[in-house]
């Protein structure tokens, strides 16, 4: 057999499709040209010896894409209310990593679940930043406290201390109680109401945890900072990257 390596196409006219056992096609606005089949096929990964790391690999990828996708649900309450392209190949990068951390499972079968058995893989999420910009802590420049059971609060804050933006006349804070069953997918979430400061507010903010419903899995909280302007009495959200945060800040 004849091997007839990718080449570029120059012609007059572009083919597109199988001709003479060539397969035509543009990539990156380039004509290509290579020979038709290759690869692997279906019937070959799931039968040859010498693609069981492929299969193996395959297995668990796809575990950890429906933990991406159901995880994603439990927080669509946040997610939605702003717009991150990254986000859902992060999450993907993020759960593998975890996923790797599964030390009981043997490999093929190493899950997302396992991994959050360990206290690296809980440490991996619980420092998570799910928006790709800024860190609350890099927002407030003050100390933030968390407790599932009794909620959030910054002590003594001080709106001076803010990094507000221009055109921002306000921060707003909510937090978010997910939990989320990691071997079923099953979850449920609870979230506060917006709270509002200026630059000019001081004291100690709270956000008190809301009366969850009893739920097997493990408990995320997540806090949901945006810059807004108040035109009228209604908050209008600031869009760029550095003025929305969303981030874990507590895996239990």
């Amino acid at each position: 057999m004849i091997y007839i390596p990718m080449a570029k196409v120059k012609s007059l006219f572009e083919l597109t499709g199988t001709l003479g056992g060539l397969n035509f096609y543009t990539r990156k606005g380039v004509a290509v040209v290579r020979t038709a089949g290759g690869g692997f096929n279906g019937k070959a990964i799931r039968t040859q010896p010498s693609m069981v790391r492929v299969r193996e690999n395959g297995n668990e990828f796809k575990g950890c894409m429906q933990t991406v996708r159901f995880f994603k649900q439990g927080l669509n309450p946040f997610l939605n209310t702003f717009k991150d392209g990254t986000l859902h190949q992060r999450l993907v990068s993020l759960f593998t990593k975890i996923k790797d951390l599964d030390a009981v499972a043997i490999r093929g079968e190493r899950s997302v679940h396992g991994g959050m058995q360990t206290a690296a893989g809980r440490q991996l999420l619980e420092t998570y930043l799910l928006t790709s910009g800024i860190r609350l802590n890099g927002l407030l420049h003050q100390r933030v406290v968390f407790d599932w059971a009794v909620g959030l609060s910054v002590p003594d804050f001080d709106g001076g201390l803010v990094s507000f933006p221009g055109g921002a006349s306000h921060l707003t804070l909510r937090v978010g109680w997910l939990t989320f069953d990691f071997g079923s997918y099953a979850f449920s979430f609870g979230g506060s109401a917006v709270l509002a400061v200026s630059a000019t507010d001081k004291g100690t903010l709270v956000i008190p945890a809301p009366i969850l419903n009893p739920a097997n899995g493990v408990q995320v909280g997540v806090v949901l900072a945006r810059f807004v302007q108040e035109v009228n009495g209604v908050f209008y959200p600031l869009k760029k990257e550095q003025e929305v945060v969303l981030e874990v800040i507590y895996v239990g």
